[in-house]
């Protein structure tokens, strides 16, 4: 299914809904049967309550960059999604996407990264190597880790989709419920009114902006592709930055480009005469021999109010 899908209420929808009413039941029966395990060390949770992306893996990035200075080590557990390898294991500059998955490699340019299927193994893992600070890249559903704040994160422009659980919806599990177990809200675009948020203390809600680096592409006529949660997201950053967008190609979320997409794409670019660029995260995923005709754009996050935000989850991690 696609955001565009889980946007709006079909007649499909409708006849998804009795799904969605089994896969709560069995979410909340995983819930009684499953016990959170504690790994001894503060573990941040960063997740979202739709499927797909929201913005978790740049939130984790710059949480790492706001928290350096007050954890001696820190270190990413992510479960590689897609990655071939179960893990535990550290991410290493002989890793590939294909073992890993393309999120890890990025985040093992900024510090430690563990992957691992089993969350609780890799959390052990983590401290066994001396990690002071876990940071979990998604994981606000998962229920076999101890976490000690947990950061939701919601696109701003797709909110909750039609606020049906999946399938019918985008959801995995009831708004209400994750937002009692966070401790705090990080809202990614502009400062809109978000209903499900009005009963939520003003403290606990934060708001961030996406923004990319551009540096030294002379033509800003381009062919823009990606494969995120949130496509339009990134054409909307482009556009900002006064690149202008001539073509355009989108994939489903984590998608792996194939030799023959590529060579489309690059042929139709050279053909227009404009640059192709796409995320760092997926020009990880691009093959060697298109990697000089293709452009990477820096995708950073900022928190408005990361001091306050930086404050909260000391004092929280401290009782």
């Amino acid at each position: 299914m696609s955001k565009e899908f889980w946007n709006t209420n079909s007649y499909l929808t409708l006849v998804l809904k009795p799904f969605s009413y089994i896969y709560y039941f069995f979410h909340k029966l995983q819930k009684i049967l499953i016990f959170n395990k504690d790994c001894k060390i503060p573990v941040i949770c960063v997740g979202n309550v739709t499927l797909g992306g929201a913005g978790k893996t740049p939130t984790v990035i710059e949480l790492r960059k706001i928290l350096k200075n007050d954890f001696k080590k820190i270190t990413v557990l992510t479960r590689g999604y897609k990655g071939k390898k179960k893990g535990p294991l550290i991410v290493n500059k002989n890793s590939t996407f294909n073992e890993v998955g393309e999120e890890s490699i990025l985040h093992s340019r900024f510090g430690l990264t563990c992957v691992s299927k089993n969350k609780f193994k890799g959390a052990l893992m983590c401290k066994n190597i001396g990690s002071k600070l876990i940071i979990m890249d998604d994981g606000l559903q998962s229920i076999n880790v101890k976490k000690d704040f947990n950061i939701l994160v919601i696109d701003g422009t797709f909110k909750f989709g039609n606020k049906n659980l999946i399938p019918a919806g985008p959801l995995r599990e009831p708004v209400e419920e994750c937002l009692k177990k966070c401790n705090a809200i990080l809202i990614i675009g502009k400062k809109n009114s978000i209903s499900e948020l009005k009963k939520i203390p003003k403290e606990k809600i934060f708001w961030a902006e996406k923004k990319i680096k551009i540096h030294n592409i002379k033509n800003k006529r381009v062919f823009a592709f990606s494969a995120l949660g949130n496509n339009k997201n990134f054409h909307n950053c482009l556009i900002k930055s006064g690149l202008k967008i001539i073509e355009k190609k989108t994939f489903l979320d984590h998608h792996i480009f194939s030799k023959n997409e590529l060579i489309k794409i690059v042929n139709k670019a050279e053909q227009k005469k404009l640059t192709v660029v796409c995320t760092e995260k997926d020009y990880i995923k691009v093959p060697n021999e298109f990697k000089k005709k293709v452009y990477p754009i820096d995708l950073e996050l900022k928190i408005l109010e990361e001091r306050k935000l930086k404050f909260k989850i000391l004092q929280e991690l401290s009782n």
